[in-house]
């Protein structure tokens, strides 16, 4: 009896914790997408917003510390899942999920060229709401998500961006990539590392844009795996141009 009281209490705890409003979407080809977007407990509606898209093979939750240092901004996130990842793995109603390790050929099965129209599909979404103000939002991504937020760069001019080993711009539509990252002026936060295979990508995108700042940490890491050796240059970044 004991047992089953402590188990729906927990059950009780961590709904209480879980506040995230889980958002699903359609894209244009059929998959039905999902998103996790949380409220800060500070400021008044409407939130300024930020947008995460995570890398290949992984899921909205890799945003989890950083998406709380944005809340505690003052910044509503929504952080989700990118085609045939996490819980968007659902197209026409068949499972369509990726195989990690075999980047080329989900790339074309699952359409990853297609995933920026599936951001701006979103923020169309978040155009929709009272509590969400959608001017000068900002963009995370990495990898193949740093890849992605390059083209909505132009489109809502976000007052900062913070990519984690962008991807090249031939995953997407090269000409609409390289004329965002020439053309827009937000500030932008370029992270690799010493031995990351996507540097070439990384210093591109950086020799082309108007306001970079590129930050090479120590290692091979990629993506997600530079958070620890970039994390204070990350909030230094943040602190300088989220000032309100």
């Amino acid at each position: 009896m004991w047992k089953r009281i402590a188990l729906i209490f927990l059950g009780i705890s961590l709904w209480s914790l879980s506040a995230s409003e889980i958002l699903t979407l359609q894209s244009k080809d059929g998959f039905l997408l999902k998103g996790w977007l949380d409220l800060p407990s500070q400021g008044k509606a409407p939130y300024p917003l930020a947008l995460m898209a995570h890398e290949y093979g992984s899921d909205h939750s890799m945003w989890k510390a950083l998406a709380a240092q944005m809340r505690r901004r003052g910044y509503a996130t929504l952080a989700v899942d990118l085609r045939g990842h996490g819980a968007s793995d659902r197209r026409h109603g068949k499972k369509v999920r990726v195989k990690p390790g075999h980047f080329s050929a989900d790339a074309k099965r699952i359409g990853f060229a297609r995933i920026p129209d599936d951001l701006r599909a979103w923020m169309d979404r978040m155009e929709t709401r009272k509590d969400i103000e959608i001017e000068e939002p900002v963009f995370f991504g990495s990898s193949l998500g740093g890849g992605a937020v390059i083209p909505l760069m132009l489109d809502y001019e976000p007052k900062a961006v913070v990519t984690l080993s962008p991807a090249s711009p031939k995953n997407f539509n090269k000409k609409e990539v390289m004329e965002s990252v020439e053309e827009s002026n937000s500030p932008w936060l370029i992270v690799s590392s010493q031995r990351d295979f996507a540097r070439k990508s990384a210093e591109l995108y950086a020799s082309k844009a108007q306001l970079p700042t590129l930050i090479v940490v120590p290692g091979q890491g990629h993506g997600s795996y530079t958070l620890p050796s970039a994390g204070g240059y990350i909030k230094a970044f943040l602190d300088r141009y989220l000032k309100r």
